[in-house]
């Protein structure tokens, strides 16, 4: 479903999102307000994107967006995914974030006031608050990163987990473009 946000004293202009034609949104998503979603971009089934609060969220070129994942901006600030990026079942990324190309987020991963680099690899169920992390770096699963002081101790990708994500943006694209052949 995609709709305009509600006007609100922030807010004073409803914004329609805006689909790319190459993109493809499962009808059981819900996409409301300042929403860009990028070419060959997949939104899965239930996942949300409220950028109801008046501020933007744009998804960049080739990312998916998978089951039951929630990207909201709160009032204030925005959110920025770009290209190929993976955002795995569950995932939470609140605004403000900006995640880098090519990073993967892991199912229920939780994102909020961060600044995620280029090629990261975020594991299951990790959190990760108010911190930036460099281009490359991989959270352990189930990792709890609130200090910045912990983001120095991370370590790169493993090879494995950057093939892995790769194949998971290839397998994606794929899908997208599938589901996009199966519109009347």
């Amino acid at each position: 479903m995609l709709r305009k946000n509600p006007l609100t004293s922030w807010a004073c202009t409803p914004v329609q999102p805006s689909v790319d034609r190459t993109a493809y949104v499962d009808e059981t998503a819900v996409i409301i307000g300042a929403v860009t979603i990028g070419p060959r971009a997949i939104v899965c089934p239930y996942a949300v994107l409220r950028a109801d609060e008046g501020f933007p969220i744009v998804i960049g070129e080739a990312c998916n967006i998978q089951d039951g994942v929630i990207v909201h901006a709160l009032k204030g600030s925005g959110v920025e995914v770009g290209p190929r990026v993976s955002l795995a079942h569950g995932a939470i990324v609140h605004g403000p974030c900006t995640i880098g190309s090519g990073t993967f987020v892991g199912f229920r991963a939780v994102l909020l006031r961060t600044n995620i680099g280029s090629y990261c690899f975020i594991g299951h169920g990790a959190v990760v608050l108010g911190v930036d992390i460099p281009d490359g770096l991989y959270v352990p699963p189930g990792t709890l990163l609130t200090k910045q002081a912990d983001v120095e101790k991370l370590l790169p990708v493993p090879e494995e987990l950057r093939a892995f994500a790769e194949e998971v943006v290839e397998v994606n694209l794929e899908l997208a473009k599938g589901y996009r052949g199966l519109r009347p």
